[in-house]
């Protein structure tokens, strides 16, 4: 779906939580979009550093901003006005974002 959508620069805020299987979900995402490692604010959450890094070893790059909403501003002051910046991984995540 997001191929589907024009854009330049693909920058996805990405969380999940500890009890899923990376292994299985981040083989599947797309490996040239920018990253930005968050993770909400309960105990299921998968710290940003420990998602970050098995991002890696599937070729994923990006950086880490723990904190959900400061990483949608960090995305969306990098972005140029063609860029898509998604919001993802977990509905803990999604459900954090304040101010939509």
């Amino acid at each position: 779906t997001i191929e589907q959508h024009p854009h330049r620069q693909l920058r996805l805020v990405w969380g999940t939580v500890k009890d899923k299987d990376q292994g299985k979900v981040l083989p599947l995402l797309p490996k040239n979009a920018e990253y930005y490692f968050c993770e909400a604010k309960m105990p299921r959450a998968l710290p940003a550093s420990e998602l970050q890094q098995q991002a890696i070893a599937f070729g994923l790059t990006g950086r880490i901003v723990p904190d959900v909403n400061q990483a949608l501003s960090t995305a969306l002051a990098d972005a140029a006005p063609d860029d898509l910046v998604v919001v993802g991984g977990s509905t803990f995540v999604v459900a954090e974002l304040e101010g939509l």
